[in-house]
């Protein structure tokens, strides 16, 4: 049979996995950057799943502490043109607003995406 080895991880795999290591240990002062190069991948799929989890790692991690604000805007910035990345992070934000008791309309609800 040719074809590639089954010990040989494609390319695009290896990078994941870097990337979300690489993501996973970054200091918060070189994150925007480091998901900034993240989406600057070739494999725009691949990037915005590494990117995704990552933020919702982040989010899930800084929900109630008051540095979610300015992480989040931070993280807008560099996603704004990623329509499915910008829209989960708006649901992360809704999330923070319903766990914190703070008003929110159902509608915000009704339209997350899960």
């Amino acid at each position: 049979m040719t074809g590639p080895r089954l010990d040989e991880e494609p390319a695009g795999h290896r990078r994941f996995a870097r990337y979300l290591q690489h993501l996973e240990t970054v200091a918060a002062e070189g994150e925007s950057d480091l998901v900034a190069a993240v989406l600057r991948d070739e494999d725009a799929t691949m990037a915005d799943s590494a990117v995704g989890r990552h933020r919702d790692r982040r989010a899930a991690d800084l929900l109630t502490e008051p540095e979610f604000i300015s992480w989040a805007r931070t993280m807008t910035a560099v996603i704004t043109d990623r329509d499915f990345l910008t829209r989960r992070l708006r649901e992360w934000t809704l999330l923070r607003t319903i766990v914190l008791g703070k008003p929110w309309a159902a509608e915000e609800l009704t339209t997350a995406s899960d």
